[in-house]
């Protein structure tokens, strides 16, 4: 039984198919939340790295200990899936 209760809890800690809420963030409030992120996560005293046009590297302090920060723009590949609905009476 703690065995099927280890699998159980392996697979739902591997499954790469989780389902994720995406909440919608106001236009022109993006630096503000990814700042608020930041400090949420205790990031301070930045080193920055400008790797390409689309990924800025930082080396940071957390929590008195060296943390690495990527922040990539990647364009998204999925398309868009529309399900009509239509009501008849």
């Amino acid at each position: 039984m703690l065995s099927i209760l280890v699998e159980l809890m392996l697979i739902v800690l591997v499954s790469s198919n989780r389902a994720r809420m995406w909440m919608r963030i106001p236009p022109y409030y993006v630096d503000s939340r990814v700042s608020s992120f930041l400090n949420e996560n205790r990031i301070v005293n930045c080193f920055e790295f400008k790797e390409t046009e689309t990924n800025l590297l930082l080396k940071c302090w957390k929590d008195n200990k060296l943390a690495d920060v990527s922040i990539n723009i990647n364009p998204s590949n999925q398309k868009q899936r529309y399900f009509g609905i239509t009501l008849s009476a």
